[in-house]
């Protein structure tokens, strides 16, 4: 080929290109302008706009390798937030930021079903089987005892509400206070079996004495011994699972990931191996009848969880694995990081760890004969530590809340939500939202930790968790019914979201908070800790799917207190 006719094979080739991108250009500056046109001018009951990206693949690559920067860059426009549609490669999903909007959600009864996100997480991330997803994306009935009155799904086949009922009578009131009894007693134990004494032992990673420790008490109190007995590498396996969910979420293709699906491989057949071993153990007189817990299926949830999912179409021990593998990864690698975080910026400020001492003195004991012991209606009354407590959630807790009305549109805030469509919050950006939160004239950045930014004091103005100058917090402040300093999260039904909210709030978040108080307490109360590596970074690689987890080791050494 001569220099002149590859010249005009270039040309010819450039201007094709030029006029193949002349459509996609188009489109994008349409999309661009439908978009300014719509924030600019405003009006109640609108859908939210799109958000310019380019067609077809939309903001796929920025939603899923870029997340943090690309979700607080769309829902916000002008320096507020606002509410957008974000187009990807098969779908599209409507994140909503707004405050008002958000608590708007919670309340509305059609948007109380998880159901498109558990969907989507037992197909790509559990690894259910396509016959038994089926049930999941059939049922349109919702999460309430009484079905929506336009769905026609089966009773027996309501997975919906069957498996959100079974997880509320399983994680709340008196079968969750008998799992968090057998919680306390196991941390005990795990924590004796360190043989940490008077002297200081040097310990490489305060994150894995807490998966260690913390992770297998919430297991074995929740799921029995006998899963960690006969599968002694499950809880390795469950952490490199944890590790690996990220490229699971991402939907890539096995020849990339190999190794994520042969640790869930692993952990799936380590559950059906706990099924068969529970199956051929169990007698009725196992049971202890005051808290219905037993050895090999651990609480009782788990039993009527098997009878449950077993009866329903589609359903069989590999299925039900991937939604035990969900509930089990769901329980202990969130609360787990979230509790060294809270124990690690006590430990880390001396001043901070002198108050907490004193503020839970009247709450906790120690005999010889018994150990340590804490009364938890006391200490869930303490305010510096449920400040403590709700900051951290509030700083590291970064999960995708899902949402879907099958049958209607929906109003929230300002904005209409099309039925059948997916809504999403952001619980990063309700929890960075500048506008909103106290930052005390930028003494304490909403990107830091502050103990004490849920404590309201009536004689500081500049005190509690909103914006003083807000009208919500002025309106907070004159309807204060006490004049001493207390922990405050009214107002913040859409912007403290760490458990999502409404109906379909985390079930479990009732015993996270009790095992993240008392561990807390335990440590405080018995322990010295000095972290060596305060400034460790946070990994952001699992954005959305819930508490960050620090990046590298934290070296740190420990010893029992000396009656000081």
């Amino acid at each position: 080929m001569t220099p002149s006719s590859w010249t005009n094979s270039l040309r010819q080739s450039l201007v094709a290109g030029g006029i193949l991108a002349i459509p996609f250009i188009f489109n994008y500056l349409l999309t661009l302008s439908l978009y300014h046109w719509a924030n600019m001018r405003r009006k109640p009951g609108q859908t939210p706009p799109e958000y310019p990206a380019m067609p077809i693949i939309g903001s796929t690559f920025s939603f899923l390798w870029d997340s943090a920067s690309f979700v607080a860059k769309a829902t916000t426009y002008a320096g507020k937030l606002t509410c957008v549609r974000i187009s990807l490669l098969i779908n599209g999903i409507y994140l909503v930021s707004e405050p008002k909007a958000i608590a708007d959600m919670w309340k509305n009864p059609n948007l109380s079903s998880p159901i498109y996100v558990y969907t989507v997480g037992l197909r790509y991330i559990f690894g259910m089987h396509e016959k038994g997803i089926e049930a999941y994306t059939a049922d349109d009935s919702g999460p309430y005892r009484k079905p929506h009155p336009f769905s026609n799904v089966e009773p027996n086949n309501r997975i919906d509400f069957l498996t959100h009922d079974s997880l509320l009578r399983g994680l709340t009131s008196h079968a969750m206070l008998r799992i968090f009894e057998r919680f306390q007693a196991i941390l005990k134990r795990n924590l004796d079996t360190e043989d940490i004494g008077d002297e200081w032992i040097e310990q490489p990673d305060l994150f894995t004495f807490f998966r260690n420790n913390v992770g297998k008490a919430v297991l074995e109190s929740l799921f029995g011994p006998s899963l960690l007995a006969i599968n002694p590498n499950f809880t390795s396996d469950l952490w490199e699972f944890d590790e690996q969910v990220v490229n699971l979420a991402k939907r890539l293709p096995r020849f990339l990931i190999p190794n994520a699906f042969r640790v869930r491989e692993r952990l799936l057949s380590q559950i059906q191996n706990w099924y068969n071993y529970a199956r051929q153990h169990f007698r009725d007189s196992n049971t202890d009848q005051d808290t219905q817990w037993d050895p090999y299926w651990g609480s009782i949830m788990n039993r009527e969880r098997q009878s449950m999912l077993l009866s329903i179409s589609g359903q069989d021990d590999a299925a039900v694995a991937s939604t035990d593998l969900g509930l089990i990864w769901t329980s202990v690698t969130n609360v787990v990081p979230s509790t060294m975080l809270t124990a690690f910026h006590i430990f880390s400020d001396p001043a901070l760890l002198s108050r907490i001492r004193t503020s839970i003195f009247d709450s906790v004991s120690h005999t010889p004969t018994s150990g340590f012991s804490a009364s938890m209606d006391k200490l869930l009354q303490k305010d510096l530590l449920q400040s403590v407590y709700a900051e951290t959630l509030r700083l590291y807790v970064q999960s995708y809340i899902t949402r879907c009305s099958a049958h209607e549109c929906i109003t929230v805030g300002d904005w209409t939500l099309p039925r059948n469509e997916v809504s999403m919050v952001s619980s990063y950006v309700a929890h960075m939202n500048t506008s909103l939160w106290n930052e005390q004239d930028g003494a304490h950045p909403v990107t830091s930790f502050w103990a004490d930014r849920f404590i309201l004091d009536p004689a500081d103005p500049s005190s509690g968790p909103m914006d003083p100058s807000t009208p919500e917090a002025t309106e907070i402040r004159s309807k204060l019914s006490t004049k001493e300093k207390h922990f405050s999260a009214k107002g913040l039904a859409g912007a403290w979201i760490p458990y999502g909210g409404g109906f379909s709030a985390c079930p479990g978040r009732l015993l996270a908070k009790r095992i993240i108080l008392y561990t807390c307490a335990l440590l405080v109360s018995e322990f010295e800790v000095e972290v060596k590596d305060k400034a460790f970074e946070m990994d952001s690689s699992g954005f959305g799917l819930g508490t960050q987890k620090p990046k590298t080791k934290i070296g740190f050494r420990i010893r029992r207190r000396r009656g000081d």
